[in-house]
């Protein structure tokens, strides 16, 4: 133990005299949590609304203002001619159009069926499936009101808004369906994987490049005396990471932390210990810091946001491919993020990522002091 808390001393002291250690370690979760926090965003705002109206009526009108009062429309175009909106489409300086007909207002005055043309840019489809679904639920509002105005002038007694059926749904976990609450929990797991990683990446390589393996090698510490010192420090600044990534979401974004902190900060230990053994193996395989380095990337970067189901569900990913999100550590960590963060999960709940975690963790220790040779 005496040689391992020397060596652990010593990686403090080196991590304290190299200003990139500390901005890697310090700046760099927290400028990654605030890209990804407002650069991700499945919230469709501002979309940009055409607008053909050949009925000219207070109908028309209603219909349109129902449009740009849901907050998520905003007209930019408005023309007679069908042909212009086809050209507005084509410039992007619309991305959905509305026709409206000249019979819409005497139509629904009427109370005969009629019909309006929605025109979608569907060159970014996750975009069109989401406006298309604001467009149905505002249409679809429209029309109930609209039937309902019609019963109430023909004497009908209309009650529960002349429908039928009176849907009262109760949002669970996300109440207003914010995409921030979903995306802020799985960044905390992306930028602790890559931050710790990386700081740990260059650790034997650059005993390497400076000269100073030599010392390592004669000296009686072994292996595993080497890497645990070395992982211990790294340990203890990547947990400073975790209070801050977690300080940052609570208080800038606002995402509730439901659960146990002491449960997500010996989560969040297990899954520290994980990605620091991932980048010890990198580092002991590697024979330069730059090597390491872009081993790492490669193993953490585009795994842990494409395999661990932070943008994509793993479920709709094809069966071969399910099969490799298993060795992601980012896969179960993201799962249990979330559940404390949102759902308030406990330990039961959650020991089905919390073992898997554990097991990989315990591997990628092992597999870094296996992979340590002390020789040169």
């Amino acid at each position: 133990m005496k040689r391992t808390w020397a060596l652990m001393r010593k990686e403090f002291l080196h991590i304290m005299r190299d200003r990139r250690s500390m901005i890697t370690a310090l700046i760099n979760p927290l400028m990654m949590l605030f890209l990804y926090g407002y650069g991700i965003s499945t919230d469709i705002r501002q979309v940009k609304l055409g607008i053909v109206d050949w009925s000219h009526t207070r109908q028309s009108r209603d219909l349109v203002h129902a449009f740009t009062a849901s907050g998520y429309f905003v007209e930019t175009f408005q023309s007679g001619r069908y042909e212009d909106l086809g050209h507005a489409l084509d410039d992007r300086t619309i991305q959905i159009g509305l026709v409206i007909p000249a019979t819409f207002g005497n139509d629904i005055i009427a109370g005969r069926p009629t019909t309006v043309q929605v025109i979608l840019d569907a060159s970014d489809p996750n975009t069109a499936n989401s406006v298309s679904g604001y467009t149905s639920t505002i249409i679809s509002k429209y029309s109930s009101g609209q039937i309902q105005a019609t019963l109430s002038r023909r004497g009908v007694l209309v009650g529960n808004g002349g429908q039928t059926l009176d849907l009262r749904p109760r949002v669970w976990y996300n109440e207003d369906l914010l995409s921030i609450y979903f995306i802020v929990p799985g960044v905390v797991a992306i930028v602790l994987m890559t931050t710790t990683a990386t700081l740990t990446a260059a650790t034997i390589t650059r005993e390497r490049e400076k000269g100073s393996i030599e010392q390592l090698v004669a000296s009686p510490v072994k292996a595993t005396e080497l890497m645990l010192g070395k992982t211990a420090a790294y340990v203890v600044l990547a947990f400073l990471d975790v209070i801050l990534v977690v300080a940052v979401a609570r208080l800038v974004f606002g995402v509730p932390l439901r659960g146990s902190p002491i449960l997500f900060a010996v989560c969040s230990l297990i899954f520290i210990a994980s990605s620091l053994g991932l980048g010890l193996v990198a580092s002991a395989g590697a024979k330069t810091q730059r090597g390491a380095m872009t081993t790492v990337m490669l193993l953490t970067a585009m795994p842990s946001v494409i395999l661990s189901g932070f943008v994509f569900p793993i479920s709709s990913m094809p069966s071969i491919v399910q099969v490799f999100t298993y060795l992601v550590p980012a896969r179960y960590f993201i799962v249990i993020s979330r559940g404390i963060f949102l759902k308030g999960d406990g330990f039961f709940d959650l020991w089905p990522q919390i073992w898997p975690m554990t097991l990989l963790a315990t591997m990628l220790l092992l597999l870094s002091i296996r992979t340590f040779k002390k020789r040169i």
